[in-house]
């Protein structure tokens, strides 16, 4: 049975029953599926470096290339499926995503077949950029999911622990995607293999769309519920102009882009780093994945204790600079033979990097309201994306393996520590208002809605969310 709440709300035609109905689980199942897949997608190539090059006849620039097209896919794509969820709705959007990334799978399948070798891999290389860009047009759609889903599905109780849950799966496909490729993929002949699995993930991760609902029949919560009234009736592009006037929301923006941008750059490129110092791709592999394991922990710990204490502003100023420090800490471990400690390391930045960012992606809904989630979440994704391209170029850049393992200065690895610790520096300006608790805490006790309140006759069932 649905867990129910009634509550009449002056302003609203009638009587509110707030309910949660257990089928959110099955659109939350869907939407980390997605994400699951477009993550081992994503990584298919940096996974296994030397096989890859092999397979495509290119150095190690043309790999990064191949995680880079995904950030560059998002900047474009991203404010369109916000905007795409707000007039289409949450379930169509989210299958037209899923039948894009199963186009650019096959796509990249399919350049398999395509003859190349030294001096002539043109055409494969063509095929696969085409497929690894269409494929990485859907990504924004399914990053973009769980917040907005959060808030149309799931009480105040549980909005950031389903946030987590479909936030994390991206990071648990870079975990998966370094474990398992790695061992399907031993040489270049046998990179096929690796896209024929992608493939069949993004298929299989289609399918549970399907069956989702598109909304629940009435409210979960007091703001899902005004907020939806309150945007009814503005269109999403003014809702990013709002957003942009937000001056915390821009402080925000600015340090998730950093931290998600290092941490993608991070997975990105972490066979690269490793390889100076004699580590191979499966090693790479379990500092990859060391990451992503203690991450899930640390998420599954946190979402639920933010829950029930929403201190997202003490998690998010002690966090920060614990990830900056373990970024320091980084440069010194990452040595011949430090095997271990290496693993040790890789697996606090994930525990408390993926803490932070549903942690992060909910402040942005907060300090935004009521503008529409799908808006601050794009907005911060974004953000996260451009600051990864920007890294993942300059950190190419820089490498110098022959330095590295010589014991010299590791220059990407000094620039990723550096930025991180001045850039921690400014989450103890964030001092921004709940403004979503607020409006709950302010309708339950006295049952007005806030003075930012837009009339409308038009009842949950006819918004499309």
């Amino acid at each position: 049975m649905p867990s129910t709440e009634s509550l009449t709300v002056r302003g609203m035609p009638e009587a509110v029953q707030y309910r949660v109905y257990k089928r959110r689980f099955l659109g939350l199942f869907a939407i980390v599926l997605l994400n699951l897949a477009t993550g081992m997608i994503w990584l298919t190539y940096s996974s296994v470096t030397d096989s890859a090059k092999g397979f495509l006849y290119c150095d190690n620039t043309i790999i990064t290339v191949t995680s880079i097209l995904y950030f560059v896919a998002y900047l474009f794509v991203g404010p369109v499926s916000g905007g795409m969820f707000e007039k289409y709705g949450l379930k169509r959007s989210l299958l037209f995503g899923a039948v894009i990334q199963v186009i650019g799978a096959l796509i990249r399948f399919l350049a398999k077949f395509v003859e190349a070798s030294e001096g002539n891999n043109s055409g494969r290389l063509a095929m696969t950029f085409v497929g690894q860009l269409i494929a990485a047009a859907a990504q924004p759609f399914f990053l973009n999911a769980p917040p907005k889903f959060a808030a149309m599905w799931f009480s105040e109780s549980g909005r950031t622990t389903a946030t987590m849950v479909g936030s994390v799966a991206n990071g648990l496909a870079a975990a998966i995607a370094q474990l398992v490729i790695p061992v399907i993929t031993t040489s270049k002949d046998s990179m096929g293999d690796s896209l024929l699995v992608a493939l069949i993930v993004a298929v299989v991760a289609a399918i549970p769309v399907f069956f989702m609902h598109e909304r629940p029949p009435t409210p979960p919560s007091p703001s899902a519920a005004e907020a939806l009234q309150q945007t009814v009736e503005e269109p999403f592009t003014k809702s990013l102009k709002r957003v942009y006037t937000n001056k915390q929301f821009l402080l925000l923006l600015a340090l998730f882009g950093t931290f998600v941008g290092f941490f993608n750059a991070f997975s990105s490129l972490i066979a690269q780093f490793s390889e100076p110092f004699g580590y191979s791709n499966d090693e790479a592999g379990y500092f990859g994945a060391a990451m992503v394991v203690a991450g899930l922990i640390g998420a599954g710990i946190a979402g639920p204790i933010v829950d029930k204490y929403k201190n997202y502003k003490t998690l998010l100023k002690a966090g920060v600079p614990v990830v900056a420090a373990l970024y320091v800490v980084f440069y010194f471990v990452m040595r011949k033979d430090f095997f271990i400690p290496i693993i040790i390391v890789s697996a606090l930045l994930g525990m408390v990097s993926f803490s932070l960012l549903p942690t992060i992606l909910e402040l942005g809904v907060e300090c935004t309201y009521p503008v529409t989630p799908s808006s601050s979440t794009s907005l911060l994704w974004c953000s996260g994306q451009l600051f990864a391209v920007v890294f993942l170029l300059a950190l190419d850049a820089l490498r110098d393996n022959e330095r590295a393992a010589n014991g010299g200065v590791n220059p990407p690895l000094v620039f990723i520590a550096v930025w991180s610790v001045v850039a921690a520096g400014f989450c103890f300006f964030f001092k921004s208002p709940y403004y979503r608790l607020e409006a709950e805490a302010r309708i339950r006790s006295t049952g007005r809605p806030s003075e930012m309140h837009v009339e409308s006759k038009r009842s949950f069932e006819d918004i499309k969310v």
